[in-house]
């Protein structure tokens, strides 16, 4: 209803944390479609942050594990062994992605099974299990398949750094032809030294995923549909399904930090995307754009969890503006959009709370699908937040 979500608006533009916004729609649609009745395709919850799970029938494991799809295609650059292949055009580059993807998905799959069948034997969790459907009337542990649903949900981080990685490379390496594979993997092992100039025309002229721009978010589109077809070809060792999800909580800044520069321009050890929303700061064409791009994708069948995030310069967020922001929540529901999380808060107050942390004590930040004080962020994560689009309207 309208003067509930209006009410959400008001408490997220007085700079809260709270409330994340869920389409309930696209969310039981996904339910629905991975077996659960329409009864039961209501009952869920968000687990700890986005990821869903059904309610008192669930043994699912989530965020298991977290996979980072942009490291995938630097170990096929060769940028850290420095074995580059010469791809012939764009469309060898991506059937090698797909490759290398899939065989990351079966590797980790066998390592989420033989965790799953250790816990069969020697796991246990018997009090529980009182209370998760269907343990009790079949005699089992939930550790050994008593529950309901039994789910893995993988999470793969870093999609928005792929997708303009991918555009990179399709345009200045294969298309324009100006610069070879070969080079490019140099300069991202050594991190963009000497090549400033390089990285800020792929920042500044590429275009990049959350501008609205078509032949990017194709991209976007391709990538989640390769990982669905992949995903789906397997079972876990219950017998049950794997689902993937788009969310991070912190991983995007653990995994960016061992992680070597992009194609994209982002620089070694810096936080990758923010979920499955654009890369920080690449938004230039406003926040209707930027929820253009992040919905133009199927996001019900990524059940364990997609979170979008959207930054709004505090002081201006009243009056009519709040009407606006809630258009733009209307617009990313009714296009199919799984969940949207909003910081307000000015961008100096974020500066000076990195500077002054005694000062901003209680300063709240949604983060990847929670929230946390900034103050006791890393800095790596306090500059990701900080570089994070801040949107007028």
């Amino acid at each position: 209803p309208k003067d509930l979500l209006m009410r959400c608006c008001e408490l997220l533009a007085e700079g809260l944390s709270h409330p994340a916004l869920f389409n309930d729609e696209v969310i039981t649609r996904g339910l629905r479609n991975y077996g659960l009745p329409p009864e039961e395709a209501c009952l869920y919850v968000h687990s700890t942050c986005v990821e869903i799970t059904p309610i008192s029938s669930s043994a699912v494991w989530v965020a298991s594990p977290y996979i980072n799809l942009v490291e995938i295609l630097l170990d096929l650059m060769g940028v850290e062994n420095g074995s580059t292949v010469d791809f012939e055009n764009y469309e060898d580059l991506i059937r090698a992605y797909r490759h290398k993807l899939g065989e990351k998905i079966r590797q980790e799959v066998i390592n989420q099974n033989r965790i799953q069948k250790e816990r069969y034997y020697h796991g246990g969790d018997p009090l529980v299990s009182c209370f998760v459907n269907d343990c009790l009337s079949k005699g089992r542990d939930v550790d050994q398949g008593g529950a309901r649903y039994n789910w893995i949900m993988p999470s793969f981080v870093g999609l928005a750094n792929l997708v303009d990685s991918l555009m990179t490379l399709k345009k200045m390496v294969f298309e324009e032809k100006k610069i070879s594979m070969e080079e490019m993997a140099r300069v991202l092992a050594n991190d963009y030294q000497e090549r400033e100039d390089l990285r800020q025309e792929i920042l500044n002229r590429i275009p990049k995923y959350g501008n609205d721009e078509d032949e990017v978010d194709k991209i976007a589109e391709e990538v989640t549909g390769w990982i669905l077809e992949e995903i789906k070809k397997y079972r876990t060792y219950r017998g049950d399904r794997f689902i993937p999800s788009l969310f991070c909580w912190i991983m995007h800044e653990q995994m960016g930090s061992m992680t070597p520069a992009s194609p994209d321009g982002r620089k070694k050890g810096f936080p990758l995307g923010d979920g499955s929303g654009p890369a920080q700061g690449r938004e230039k064409n406003g926040p209707t754009a930027s929820i253009l791009s992040s919905t133009k994708w199927d996001h019900s069948p990524f059940i364990g969890g997609i979170a979008v995030n959207m930054k709004f310069e505090a002081k201006w967020l009243k009056g009519e503006s709040l009407e606006k922001m809630l258009n733009l929540i209307r617009t990313f529901m009714e296009r199919g959009g799984f969940e949207i999380q909003i910081n307000v808060i000015n961008g100096d107050t974020l500066i000076k709370a990195r500077e002054n942390p005694e000062q901003y004590r209680d300063l709240m930040v949604r983060i990847g699908g929670y929230s946390d004080y900034f103050i006791y962020l890393s800095p790596a994560m306090q500059e990701e937040i900080i570089m994070r689009t801040q949107h007028v309207i």
